[in-house]
């Protein structure tokens, strides 16, 4: 119980601190004061997003659970679904900034690439836990995970979102160690693979060059990217120990690109200052200490590897995101979890969360079973030895 309470006061604070960060950095300045014209659409829209995410952990950690999760029928709905969606966004999605990424749906934007991150979670946890006594073969272990990673990596990869195949990727590693398989086989094809993998993902197009290019040498190079960084730590450095105060970045005047959602994070460094850049991390931080305690606890094979799935997606994005704002890795475009503008982001994190809360709820019920069944088994043990007592006293002379 106590790990579901931190989980949920964690999400509470961090989706609060989230609404609270957008409505700065999409408001803008009078003087000194946060302009009470602050764009309420996006702050609303956020929050209705926050409202379906909710909706949706509930679904999963209630009406589901987490057995529910490994219905053959809803891991294929999950993989199926998301495999569509990623095609119908390659034919019919939004093209923004040279990538199809979103899907129109009219008031909302869909970004099935978030999808994929939920349902590699759940179609790994299946897999392995179905395959428990096979993870140990290069074909079983291995192989068929990778062969599935592909053709779903592969689709996320099309739309031009790399920054989702690493999340994913890092997911499926996380999974094949927990669930027991030959870590070694899939590292050695990894390395045989990855000046390839290096090449095409990182060099061949001219974009991502750029942006390995200005990692190692911001200061002194030309172009958008460089300017990302540029400005990213122009504000974190502004931001001092203490910050300048809710609502009074500059930054977020048109000099910091993406500065409400793959760059918030320097807004908050400028805002409230190392202080509150390093107050955020330790909450994240906090949040991957309670869900791998979780996972931790868990006696199912398969909960346990739907909690380290869920664990690796907040957590690797969460500080992925922290570290490319702070130019310690190349920039990638990976939202920052609750806090970052984004439905899709918002609503999946959550139903990741929803995930979390049902594999600890399951294993709260285990031990209220356990306890209720050992009450039993002690009742029993006593009243069998009162009747055998009783019986012995009933024979000896004198009583009867």
């Amino acid at each position: 119980m106590a790990l579901r309470h931190a989980l949920w006061f964690l999400v509470a604070l961090l989706c609060g601190f989230g609404l609270w960060m957008i409505a700065s950095t999409t408001g803008s300045m009078v003087g000194r004061d946060l302009n009470a014209a602050v764009s309420a659409k996006k702050v609303l829209v956020q929050a209705a997003a926050m409202a379906i995410g909710l909706a949706g952990a509930w679904v999963v950690s209630v009406r589901l659970g987490a057995d529910g999760l490994r219905h053959p029928l809803l891991v294929l709905f999950a993989l199926g679904g998301t495999a569509c969606a990623l095609l119908a966004v390659l034919v019919l999605g939004r093209e923004v900034n040279g990538a199809r990424r979103w899907i129109d749906l009219g008031p909302v934007n869909l970004q099935p690439a978030e999808l994929a991150k939920l349902a590699v979670v759940v179609g790994a946890a299946w897999y392995f836990a179905r395959e428990a006594e096979k993870v140990r073969a290069v074909w079983h272990g291995v192989l068929v995970p990778l062969i599935g990673f592909a053709l779903l990596g592969g689709l996320v990869y099309a739309t031009k979102d790399l920054g989702s195949v690493v999340v994913m990727a890092v997911v499926l590693t996380a999974v094949i160690a927990f669930a027991g398989a030959n870590l070694w086989y899939y590292l050695g094809l990894v390395v045989m693979v990855a000046p390839l993998i290096a090449w095409q993902a990182a060099w061949s197009v001219g974009y991502r060059r750029d942006r390995v290019l200005s990692f190692m040498d911001p200061m002194h190079l030309d172009g958008p990217t460089a300017f990302h960084l540029k400005q990213s730590f122009i504000a974190i450095g502004s931001g001092g120990v203490f910050g300048v105060g809710l609502g009074q970045s500059s930054a977020k005047l048109n000099y910091l690109p993406e500065h409400h959602t793959d760059f918030i994070f320097a807004v908050v460094c400028e805002e409230f200052g190392m202080t509150g850049g390093l107050g955020l991390a330790a909450a994240f931080l906090a949040l991957v200490g309670v869900g791998l305690a979780i996972a931790w606890r868990a006696r199912d094979l398969h909960h346990r590897l739907l909690a380290v799935g869920a664990t690796v997606v907040l957590g690797f994005q969460a500080f992925g995101n922290m570290l490319v704002a702070t130019g310690a890795v190349p920039t990638k475009g990976m939202t920052l979890p609750f806090i970052s503008y984004g439905g899709s982001s918002v609503m999946v994190c959550l139903v990741l969360v929803g995930i979390l809360d049902a594999v600890a709820r399951a294993e709260q019920e285990a031990l209220a079973a356990d306890e209720e069944s050992g009450f039993l088994r002690t009742s029993q043990r006593l009243g069998a030895r009162v009747r055998t007592r009783k019986t012995w006293h009933d024979g000896e002379p004198g009583h009867a």
